[in-house]
Protein backbone atom coordinates (compact mmCIF):
# COMPACT_ATOMS: atom_id res chain seq x y z
CA UNK A 1 0.00 0.00 0.00
CA UNK A 2 1.21 3.52 -0.73
CA UNK A 3 2.24 5.91 2.01
CA UNK A 4 3.24 9.56 2.23
CA UNK A 5 6.30 9.23 4.49
CA UNK A 6 8.07 6.85 2.10
CA UNK A 7 6.28 7.04 -1.28
CA UNK A 8 6.42 4.08 -3.64
CA UNK A 9 7.65 4.76 -7.19
CA UNK A 10 7.41 2.18 -9.96
CA UNK A 11 10.03 2.55 -12.70
CA UNK A 12 9.18 0.80 -15.98
CA UNK A 13 11.68 0.82 -18.87
CA UNK A 14 13.05 -1.89 -21.16
CA UNK A 15 16.57 -0.44 -20.93
CA UNK A 16 18.30 -1.94 -17.85
CA UNK A 17 20.74 0.97 -17.61
CA UNK A 18 17.89 3.49 -17.50
CA UNK A 19 16.07 1.49 -14.81
CA UNK A 20 19.26 1.21 -12.74
CA UNK A 21 20.03 4.93 -13.05
CA UNK A 22 16.51 6.07 -12.15
CA UNK A 23 16.14 3.59 -9.31
CA UNK A 24 19.45 4.61 -7.75
CA UNK A 25 18.57 8.29 -7.95
CA UNK A 26 15.06 7.88 -6.54
CA UNK A 27 16.26 5.72 -3.64
CA UNK A 28 18.82 8.41 -2.76
CA UNK A 29 15.85 10.79 -2.45
CA UNK A 30 14.10 8.48 0.03
CA UNK A 31 11.64 6.72 -2.27
CA UNK A 32 10.79 3.00 -2.21
CA UNK A 33 11.38 1.79 -5.78
CA UNK A 34 9.84 -1.04 -7.79
CA UNK A 35 11.32 -2.04 -11.15
CA UNK A 36 9.69 -3.39 -14.31
CA UNK A 37 11.29 -4.22 -17.67
CA UNK A 38 8.11 -4.29 -19.80
CA UNK A 39 4.54 -3.07 -19.87
CA UNK A 40 2.92 -6.29 -18.64
CA UNK A 41 5.17 -6.47 -15.59
CA UNK A 42 4.58 -2.79 -14.89
CA UNK A 43 0.82 -3.32 -14.90
CA UNK A 44 1.06 -6.33 -12.57
CA UNK A 45 3.24 -4.45 -10.08
CA UNK A 46 0.97 -1.41 -10.20
CA UNK A 47 -2.08 -3.53 -9.33
CA UNK A 48 -0.24 -5.35 -6.56
CA UNK A 49 1.49 -2.42 -4.84
CA UNK A 50 -0.68 0.63 -5.71
CA UNK A 51 2.34 2.95 -6.06
CA UNK A 52 2.20 6.69 -5.50
CA UNK A 53 3.92 7.31 -8.84
CA UNK A 54 4.77 5.37 -12.00
CA UNK A 55 7.59 6.40 -14.35
CA UNK A 56 6.64 4.84 -17.69
CA UNK A 57 8.78 4.46 -20.79
CA UNK A 58 6.56 4.67 -23.89
CA UNK A 59 8.15 2.00 -26.10
CA UNK A 60 8.34 -1.31 -24.22
CA UNK A 61 7.77 -5.00 -25.02
CA UNK A 62 4.22 -6.24 -24.38
CA UNK A 63 1.99 -3.33 -23.49
CA UNK A 64 3.32 0.08 -24.37
CA UNK A 65 3.64 2.79 -21.75
CA UNK A 66 0.55 4.49 -23.15
CA UNK A 67 -1.49 1.29 -22.76
CA UNK A 68 -0.31 0.84 -19.17
CA UNK A 69 -1.16 4.47 -18.42
CA UNK A 70 -4.66 4.04 -19.82
CA UNK A 71 -5.27 0.89 -17.72
CA UNK A 72 -4.07 2.69 -14.60
CA UNK A 73 -6.54 5.48 -15.24
CA UNK A 74 -9.36 2.99 -15.74
CA UNK A 75 -8.67 1.22 -12.42
CA UNK A 76 -10.49 2.85 -9.47
CA UNK A 77 -7.95 1.49 -6.96
CA UNK A 78 -5.18 3.36 -8.82
CA UNK A 79 -7.08 6.65 -9.05
CA UNK A 80 -4.51 8.40 -6.83
CA UNK A 81 -1.45 7.00 -8.61
CA UNK A 82 0.47 9.61 -10.58
CA UNK A 83 1.92 8.82 -14.02
CA UNK A 84 5.05 10.43 -15.48
CA UNK A 85 5.86 9.40 -19.06
CA UNK A 86 9.49 8.98 -20.16
CA UNK A 87 9.56 9.55 -23.90
CA UNK A 88 11.69 10.50 -26.85
CA UNK A 89 8.90 11.62 -29.15
CA UNK A 90 9.41 15.37 -28.77
CA UNK A 91 7.84 18.18 -26.76
CA UNK A 92 4.98 19.03 -29.13
CA UNK A 93 3.83 15.42 -29.62
CA UNK A 94 4.13 14.77 -25.87
CA UNK A 95 1.99 17.78 -25.09
CA UNK A 96 -0.90 16.49 -27.20
CA UNK A 97 -0.54 12.74 -26.56
CA UNK A 98 0.08 12.49 -22.79
CA UNK A 99 -3.28 13.98 -21.71
CA UNK A 100 -5.14 11.65 -24.06
CA UNK A 101 -3.98 8.62 -22.06
CA UNK A 102 -4.33 10.27 -18.64
CA UNK A 103 -0.65 10.97 -17.89
CA UNK A 104 0.00 13.67 -15.29
CA UNK A 105 3.37 14.75 -16.73
CA UNK A 106 5.98 13.80 -19.32
CA UNK A 107 9.69 14.32 -19.77
CA UNK A 108 11.77 13.85 -22.92
CA UNK A 109 14.87 11.69 -23.00
CA UNK A 110 17.61 12.56 -22.43
CA UNK A 111 16.82 14.60 -19.29
CA UNK A 112 18.68 15.86 -16.25
CA UNK A 113 17.79 14.85 -12.69
CA UNK A 114 16.87 18.38 -11.66
CA UNK A 115 14.09 18.55 -14.24
CA UNK A 116 12.98 15.02 -13.34
CA UNK A 117 12.86 15.84 -9.62
CA UNK A 118 10.68 18.87 -10.25
CA UNK A 119 8.15 16.84 -12.22
CA UNK A 120 8.17 13.98 -9.68
CA UNK A 121 7.44 16.37 -6.81
CA UNK A 122 4.76 18.17 -8.85
CA UNK A 123 2.87 14.95 -9.64
CA UNK A 124 3.12 13.62 -6.08
CA UNK A 125 1.76 16.85 -4.61
CA UNK A 126 -1.09 16.90 -7.11
CA UNK A 127 -2.11 13.33 -6.35
CA UNK A 128 -1.68 13.79 -2.58
CA UNK A 129 -4.13 16.70 -2.68
CA UNK A 130 -6.58 14.58 -4.64
CA UNK A 131 -6.21 11.70 -2.18
CA UNK A 132 -7.14 14.00 0.72
CA UNK A 133 -10.17 15.30 -1.12
CA UNK A 134 -11.41 11.93 -2.38
CA UNK A 135 -10.43 8.72 -0.48
CA UNK A 136 -9.03 5.86 -2.55
CA UNK A 137 -11.73 3.41 -3.61
CA UNK A 138 -11.50 0.01 -1.89
CA UNK A 139 -13.98 -2.75 -2.76
CA UNK A 140 -15.16 -4.36 0.48
CA UNK A 141 -17.31 -6.92 -1.32
CA UNK A 142 -20.51 -5.57 0.21
CA UNK A 143 -21.46 -3.02 -2.39
CA UNK A 144 -19.88 -0.07 -0.64
CA UNK A 145 -18.24 1.03 2.59
CA UNK A 146 -19.81 -0.54 5.66
CA UNK A 147 -19.53 2.71 7.61
CA UNK A 148 -21.73 4.62 5.20
CA UNK A 149 -24.84 3.69 7.21
CA UNK A 150 -23.48 4.99 10.54
CA UNK A 151 -24.75 8.58 10.16
CA UNK A 152 -28.22 7.27 9.36
CA UNK A 153 -28.16 5.06 12.47
CA UNK A 154 -27.01 7.94 14.63
CA UNK A 155 -29.68 10.20 13.19
CA UNK A 156 -32.23 7.48 13.78
CA UNK A 157 -31.17 7.24 17.43
CA UNK A 158 -31.42 10.99 17.86
CA UNK A 159 -34.89 10.96 16.27
CA UNK A 160 -35.92 8.12 18.60
CA UNK A 161 -34.71 10.12 21.62
CA UNK A 162 -36.71 13.12 20.47
CA UNK A 163 -39.75 10.97 19.78
CA UNK A 164 -39.61 9.30 23.22
CA UNK A 165 -40.46 12.42 25.29
CA UNK A 166 -43.31 13.18 22.90
CA UNK A 167 -44.68 9.68 23.45
CA UNK A 168 -44.34 10.06 27.21
CA UNK A 169 -46.16 13.38 27.10
CA UNK A 170 -48.97 11.85 25.05
CA UNK A 171 -49.22 8.96 27.50
CA UNK A 172 -49.38 11.33 30.46
CA UNK A 173 -52.00 13.44 28.70
CA UNK A 174 -54.05 10.33 28.04
CA UNK A 175 -53.79 9.26 31.69
CA UNK A 176 -54.78 12.75 32.80
CA UNK A 177 -57.82 12.74 30.55
CA UNK A 178 -58.87 9.30 31.75
CA UNK A 179 -58.43 10.33 35.36
CA UNK A 180 -60.48 13.49 34.81
CA UNK A 181 -63.19 11.50 33.08
CA UNK A 182 -63.28 9.01 35.96
CA UNK A 183 -63.55 11.89 38.43
CA UNK A 184 -66.41 13.39 36.50
CA UNK A 185 -68.25 10.08 36.52
CA UNK A 186 -67.72 9.74 40.28
CA UNK A 187 -69.04 13.24 40.95
CA UNK A 188 -72.07 12.59 38.74
CA UNK A 189 -72.78 9.34 40.61
CA UNK A 190 -72.58 11.10 43.97
CA UNK A 191 -74.94 13.83 42.82
CA UNK A 192 -77.34 11.17 41.51
CA UNK A 193 -77.22 9.34 44.86
CA UNK A 194 -77.99 12.56 46.78
CA UNK A 195 -80.98 13.29 44.53
CA UNK A 196 -82.25 9.74 45.01
CA UNK A 197 -81.88 10.06 48.78
CA UNK A 198 -83.82 13.35 48.82
CA UNK A 199 -86.53 11.83 46.66
CA UNK A 200 -86.84 8.88 49.06
CA UNK A 201 -87.18 11.20 52.06
CA UNK A 202 -89.83 13.19 50.23
CA UNK A 203 -91.82 10.00 49.56
CA UNK A 204 -91.76 9.01 53.25
CA UNK A 205 -93.02 12.43 54.35
CA UNK A 206 -95.91 12.16 51.87
CA UNK A 207 -97.03 8.77 53.33
CA UNK A 208 -97.06 10.13 56.90
CA UNK A 209 -99.43 12.92 55.95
Amino acid sequence: MPNDTNPIVLVADDEPSMVAMLSSHLRSKGFSVLEASDGDQAWELAQEHLPNLVLLDVMMPGMSGWEVCRKIRQDASLAHTGVLMLTGIGESLNETTSPLFGADEYIDKPFDFEALDQKVVSVLLKRAAQREAVPRHVDNGAGGPAKAASPARSKGKRSAKKAKPAAVRAKRKYKGSAKAEKGNRTMAAKKGAKKAKKAKKGAKKGKKK
